[in-house]
């Protein structure tokens, strides 16, 4: 079955404050093309993928993004935004813990984990992230 909606965002280049702007109008537009995707599952997308794409640069050698950018896919079951990034993929623990109340960091991928399924693994000389966000039915 084709998908609802698809939109590919080219982001190689790009500053953090441009990446999220840029990732926050092609939501937008993958919204307004798939039309029925529930508020919940929108909003789970939208501060999962924000989160994964800040992170992309600001963990980056230089502050920007550096690969192919990101696609998104509304499917009639899921929503699927895949980000590919240059490089191999960081060592962390994709099923995290929410750190302390008193903790000023480490909360972005646990809060990630806890709106999507997440995977980040080895594609060719980079890095996928795969968030797949079951549709509310």
């Amino acid at each position: 079955m084709p998908p609802d909606a698809e939109l590919h965002l080219p982001l190689e280049g790009e500053d953090a404050a441009t990446v999220l702007d840029r990732v926050h109008h092609a939501l937008e537009e993958l919204w307004r093309t798939a039309g029925d995707v529930d508020e919940i599952d929108r909003i789970a997308v939208e501060t999962a993928l924000v989160e994964v794409a800040g992170n992309v640069v600001r963990h980056g050698p230089d502050g920007t993004w550096h690969g192919d950018g990101v696609h998104l896919t509304v499917r009639p079951d899921a929503v699927v935004a895949v980000a590919r990034q240059a490089g191999p993929p960081p060592m962390l623990d994709l099923v995290p813990t929410m750190p302390s109340a008193e903790a000023e960091s480490g909360r972005g991928l646990a809060i990630v984990a806890a709106l999507v399924d997440v995977t980040c693994t080895a594609e060719g000389h980079g890095t996928r992230w795969t968030l797949t966000r079951r549709r509310t039915v």
